[in-house]
């Protein structure tokens, strides 16, 4: 089955990147949310669940901020490394992982993320971003509504919990 998928562009990594602020609200939380991994389906998922625009996806795509990577086929699960294996894949998903949490919270909070922002600083493994997740979450909840929160947190245990068994 072939399904439809988008990635952030050059201009959408540069607004998360440089925090310009260009996209406000729901639709700067769903550029996050936009992941090639997803299929469109999930991301149109999301949308509701966030309570964005229902054009939220065209309106990206639209500004230059996501563009489709095409249709691909269901992709089979990778191989997964032996037990205590580290594989070279690891400090990637922990660096994607901690660049998630760090670019959300303070999109939610601007500077009121600075004590958390530099908990995350300390951080080395993803099991001492996870150890972050409940404050993570309880300061995503104070400034964004439910939806957006629990879809953030939901993306972050993704990054956090991919490649492990």
């Amino acid at each position: 089955m072939l399904t439809r998928r988008f990635a952030r562009t050059d201009k959408g990594q540069a607004e998360i990147a440089q925090r310009r602020k260009n996209l406000r609200g729901k639709l700067r939380t769903m550029l996050f949310l936009v992941d090639p991994g997803k299929s469109f389906d999930e991301v149109e998922q999301l949308v509701v669940q966030i309570g964005a625009p229902p054009d939220a996806i065209a309106q990206l795509v639209a500004g230059g901020y996501i563009a489709e990577v095409g249709a691909t086929a269901a992709a089979a699960a990778p191989a997964s490394p032996t037990d205590g294996e580290i594989t070279g894949d690891e400090l990637e998903r922990f660096r994607i992982a901690k660049e998630f949490m760090n670019d959300t919270i303070v999109n939610a909070l601007g500077i009121w993320a600075f004590g958390l922002t530099l908990r995350l600083e300390k951080c080395v493994t993803r099991e001492d971003l996870a150890a972050l997740l409940t404050d993570y979450a309880t300061a995503l909840v104070k400034k964004l509504d439910r939806g957006e929160a629990s879809a953030l947190v939901h993306r972050t245990r993704e990054l956090l919990s991919a490649g492990r068994r």
